[in-house]
């Protein structure tokens, strides 16, 4: 497993990891959310209970790589993270669309890929820091919007490499699913994930940390 007793764990990213937590009761200092970030801790919590993980829920509702980063020593460094996982990207790429007039709002590449190797660079010291792709629940590669969200995976991937830092392909998880069934199912908007598309999320983190014990 690469989670060890007593870890405090990070998941930093915009409303897909956010997922409500202000609003959630219950789980202390921060909340859980309701989202992929929950069903991890409920995981963990029902098949390590010898083991105390604290995770923490630092997504915000709306975020871009440009804010995430703003925020970085604020809410992750200062909280001394054991593990990091950064999901971001999806707004970078949604505001050239619903906001095409307004440029100030668009992260193009080039910032893109610079915001996400300062924020690799700022967590040098974090023991595990993982990145978690950008996604569009869309079959169809050659949706416009689709399209953009590959070649921003593609960028997260290089400064992954770069950094020598694990990449979780997640558009690759949902590309599985959407072989067999409809992505309606997943999403009203194809970008935030139901509990369907959250268990999908949750699952491929699982497998990267090494989830080793029986379902049943």
């Amino acid at each position: 497993m690469l989670f060890k007793d007593g870890d405090r764990i990070i998941f930093a990213g915009d409303s897909v990891t956010d997922t409500g937590r202000e609003n959630a009761l219950g789980d202390g200092d921060y909340g859980l959310g309701n989202g992929y970030v929950r069903l991890v801790n409920t995981f963990l919590t029902a098949y390590y209970p010898e083991y105390r993980y604290d995770l923490v829920n630092m997504g915000v509702s709306g975020n871009n790589s440009r804010q995430l980063l703003e925020r970085w020593d604020r809410d992750i460094t200062a909280l001394d993270p054991d593990v990091v996982f950064c999901m971001i990207g999806i707004n970078d790429i949604w505001r050239q669309f619903d906001a095409p007039a307004k440029p100030y709002k668009h992260i193009l590449p080039d910032e893109y890929e610079a915001n996400l190797d300062q924020m690799a660079q700022k967590s040098k010291n974090v023991r595990d820091f993982i990145f978690l792709s950008p996604f569009f629940m869309e079959a169809n590669k050659e949706d416009a919007m689709r399209k953009m969200c590959d070649e921003y995976a593609a960028i997260m991937r290089r400064v992954a490499k770069k950094n020598n830092r694990p990449f979780v392909d997640i558009q690759a998880e949902f590309d599985k699913f959407l072989q067999h069934r409809s992505g309606i199912g997943l999403s009203w908007d194809r970008v935030h994930p139901f509990y369907i598309g959250a268990m999908i999320i949750a699952r491929a983190i699982l497998r990267e940390i090494g989830f080793d014990r029986p379902l049943f």
